[in-house]
């Protein structure tokens, strides 16, 4: 009967020296998170990181994610806000002018098609070269990157 108390007393002492040897180290820092190929690519993070790490990386990416999203929004805004400032203007001008120019003969009609060819070249230099740069980026990507082959849970197949 003494052995068996003896036996208790030291499992006892040995389960409690594990477990405080266990509660003196962090387990997130042991556990691996395998970071995704995009967050890896503008984040430049490995692979996998401990899970203490990708919690900390996942915030801070989160955070400029969204601070870079919110920025972007307002210059969309901010633009808009200024085609419709110019809008305005160019319909404020018109309805001004417009009377006095249909009074003159052969202005007045042409003065819609006029307006009409300066909107047409207006922007075709600043989209050409739009097109141009879109075209030669994916290109550059596209010789950058192997084909990928499409997978099987998406039930579509990528031409």
């Amino acid at each position: 009967m003494q052995h068996r108390h003896y036996a208790y007393i030291f499992a006892l002492v040995l389960i409690s020296l594990t477990l405080g040897a266990c509660s003196g180290f962090d387990l997130g820092d042991i556990v691996r998170v395998k970071t995704p190929n995009r967050v890896q690519q503008s984040t430049g993070l490995p692979a996998t990181t401990s899970l203490n790490e990708a919690e900390a990386e996942y915030r801070a990416w989160f955070e400029e994610t969204q601070r870079t999203g919110s920025q972007w929004k307002s210059n969309i805004q901010r633009a808009g806000e200024i085609r419709g400032i110019f809008s305005q203007l160019t319909l404020s001008t018109l309805d001004q002018v417009g009377p006095t120019v249909a009074g003159i003969p052969m202005l007045g009609p042409t003065l819609p098609a006029m307006t009409g060819l300066v909107g047409l070249f207006l922007g075709t230099g600043r989209l050409r070269k739009e097109k141009e740069a879109s075209f030669n980026k994916g290109m550059k990507e596209g010789r950058g990157v192997p084909p990928t082959v499409p997978s099987q849970s998406s039930g579509t197949i990528n031409t």
